[in-house]
């Protein structure tokens, strides 16, 4: 069972329009435009997670090179 792309709810096919129908906030469209549209909200996803393990890599860098400093600072 296909799920709405916009609001999660359940997917229907409607055999008179050749569309999936969701039956919670009526979205139609036909399988191809909803494959396509799921491939751009799952793009979109890891997009941002790679852009967040981005930034954590810096972040744990960062801490990891003042870390360093620190250490060194206290040995002398």
């Amino acid at each position: 069972m296909a799920r709405c792309p916009e609001c999660a709810g359940t997917m229907k096919f409607d055999y008179k329009t050749n569309r999936q129908v969701c039956k919670r906030c009526g979205l139609a469209v036909s399988r191809a435009e909803l494959d396509r549209l799921w491939d751009e909200q799952r793009s979109s996803f890891r997009r941002e997670d790679e852009e967040r393990a981005k930034s954590q890599r810096r972040r744990d860098y960062l801490d990891w090179w003042l870390g360093k400093k620190e250490k060194d600072k206290r040995k002398k």
